[in-house]
């Protein structure tokens, strides 16, 4: 009798160490910046978002640990039709933080590649929007990167992942260029767009340092005809612009001009 006393007691003493055991199993560490998503049986329970030592009973426990970290992803390199209908390649990364950690679990099967694939969907969708450049200072384009571009790809973006809990921090353009098929055509007008700048800014240059010449000659009263006058501005303008030595001047006498004023 006493020994089958003893076998109980130790059965019940072997049995009590397995559940406390088993029951030690529940403790669990919450690092920061982490959520706990908690589900019993397939159901959602609860949300761990402090930082520290919980303890959940580990019978029918499911724990799902979602990072509350900022996140990037990159946007590979995608070929888009601007508003212009010129092809052009572009790259952008997203920044985004998981808010709702259960929606991020129960909502979609991986909330990291559901961000990924609505980022590409966006950037194509926005961009094609918007011209390459654009004259206008004012207007929005995707080379200078305008707040209303960089805005309205962060809204769209967030519209999109809302129902998931995730926070849309940044959506940015990394890398923009013409296609390779229209590359050198478009950097061929660049080229002519600045010659004709910079060619305007010459003549611009030049009016004004004749203009300057003829009033400081007025304030000197050193009067030319009005046929000499004429000659003088002509070949001033004619070296300016050309930034050349020009032979063609019309000699000019002193003496003469004096005998003629």
């Amino acid at each position: 009798m006493a020994e089958l006393i003893g076998l109980l007691m130790f059965v019940g003493a072997g049995g009590l160490g397995v559940v406390i055991l088993y029951g030690l199993m529940g403790i669990i560490i919450v690092q920061p910046r982490t959520q706990v998503v908690v589900l019993r049986w397939g159901k959602y329970k609860r949300t761990i978002t402090s930082a520290g030592m919980n303890y959940i009973f580990p019978l029918g426990r499911q724990l799902y640990r979602v990072s509350s970290q900022d996140t990037s992803i990159d946007i590979p390199k995608t070929t888009v039709l601007d508003a212009n209908g010129n092809p052009i390649e572009i790259s952008a990364v997203c920044i985004y933080r998981v808010r709702e950690a259960h929606n991020a679990v129960l909502q979609v099967n991986n909330y990291g590649a559901f961000a990924y694939h609505l980022a590409n969907v966006v950037v194509k969708s926005v961009c094609s929007r918007y011209p390459y450049e654009t004259r206008d200072p004012n207007a929005p384009c995707l080379k200078k990167e305008s707040e209303q571009v960089t805005t309205e790809l962060v809204s769209e973006l967030q519209k999109m992942v809302q129902h998931v809990g995730i926070e849309i921090l940044q959506l940015r353009i990394t890398d923009l260029t013409y296609a390779p098929e229209i590359a050198q055509s478009m950097l061929l007008r660049q080229q002519a767009e600045a010659m004709v700048a910079a060619r305007r800014k010459i003549v611009e240059g030049a009016v004004t340092t004749m203009q300057g010449a003829l009033t400081r000659m007025q304030q000197v009263n050193l009067n030319l005809p009005q046929p000499v006058a004429e000659s003088l501005a002509t070949n001033l303008m004619l070296v300016l612009c050309s930034g050349e030595r020009v032979q063609a001047f019309m000699p000019i006498q002193i003496g003469d001009t004096k005998g003629k004023s």
